[in-house]
């Protein structure tokens, strides 16, 4: 069924998935993964994934905690972002502004939609209404 709780979730959980792409293991054939850079958006990065996971999970459990767990995620990964783009961009890897200035929107995306006030009542009733 096609609701705004179910979109939403399905939205979190995706946008989270795709910090994959900011870690290593992603990394251009030929592209020095070493360093701190490199393992600073590793660790940031899955710790992005796991925590819109978390969210993910709570928005659907219509838990409490869900939309601070949201929040912490958005700023990590935007973080991770950062990270990837500094250690990336010493790499040689040919498109990192792109890739982070795709997290770092959705990322911010899901700061505004949950730190505006007027936003945030927006979701919360079609989302634990």
């Amino acid at each position: 069924m096609f609701t705004i709780r179910n979109v939403g979730g399905a939205s979190l959980f995706l946008l989270g998935t795709t910090f994959l792409w900011l870690t290593p293991a992603f990394a251009s054939p030929g592209v020095t993964t070493t360093g701190k850079a490199w393992a600073a958006a590793n660790v940031l990065s899955l710790a992005t994934l796991l925590g819109f996971t978390a969210a993910t999970w709570g928005l659907f459990d219509r838990t409490s905690w869900w939309e601070a767990v949201a929040v912490a995620s958005a700023v990590v990964g935007i973080v991770a972002a950062l990270a990837f783009w500094v250690a990336a961009q010493h790499a040689g890897e040919t498109t990192p502004a792109f890739n982070a200035a795709i997290h770092l929107l959705g990322s911010a995306g899901v700061l505004v939609l949950l730190l505006v006030p007027a936003l945030e009542r927006w979701v919360d009733g079609h989302v634990m209404g």
